[in-house]
C-alpha cells in the first residue's frame, strides 16, 4: 500500500482518530464489567435469559417443580365448556386432574383455576394485565 498520494492533514485526523477510538472502546469495555452485578426481576413472568431448552436438549420448564401457592403463575385459560377446558400454567398446557409437580388442577373456570396444594384448596384468579 502506498501513502505517498495521501495528504499529510489526513494522517493528522486519524491521528486524532485512533485515540479516540481507544478510549471508547476502553469506556466501553469498563461500561461491561460495571454491569456484571445486574439482576433481571422478572415481575413473575419468565426470565427470557433462562433457556427454555435444558442442556440434554429436553425442554426445561419450572412447572413441574411447583409445590407451593407461590410457584404457580397462571398465564392463560381456554374455556371450553362442552370439550372441557385448558390452562397454561408455568409455561405448561394442563387439564383439570393433572399434576404440576405437587399441585393438582381441580376445576378450570372462565376466569380462574382452582388447586389443591397439600389439601387446601387455592382459587386463583386470571390477571387481565
Amino acid at each position: 500500500m502506498c501513502f505517498n498520494n495521501i495528504p499529510k492533514s489526513t494522517f493528522m485526523t486519524m491521528s486524532k482518530i485512533f485515540p479516540l477510538a481507544g478510549l471508547v472502546v476502553a469506556f466501553g469495555i469498563a461500561g461491561v464489567s460495571a454491569e456484571e452485578g445486574f439482576k433481571y426481576d422478572s415481575k413473575s413472568r419468565r426470565d427470557p435469559f433462562v433457556p427454555l431448552i435444558s442442556e440434554t436438549g429436553g425442554y426445561a420448564s419450572d412447572a413441574y417443580e411447583a409445590s407451593a401457592a407461590e410457584d404457580i403463575r397462571l398465564e392463560g385459560i381456554v374455556w371450553d365448556e362442552g370439550k372441557g377446558s385448558i390452562a397454561i400454567i408455568n409455561g405448561e398446557i394442563v387439564k383439570e386432574g393433572e399434576l404440576i409437580g405437587s399441585i393438582k388442577i381441580l376445576k378450570i373456570n372462565k376466569e380462574s383455576v382452582t388447586f389443591d396444594i397439600n389439601g387446601e384448596h387455592i382459587n386463583m384468579e386470571l390477571n387481565k394485565e
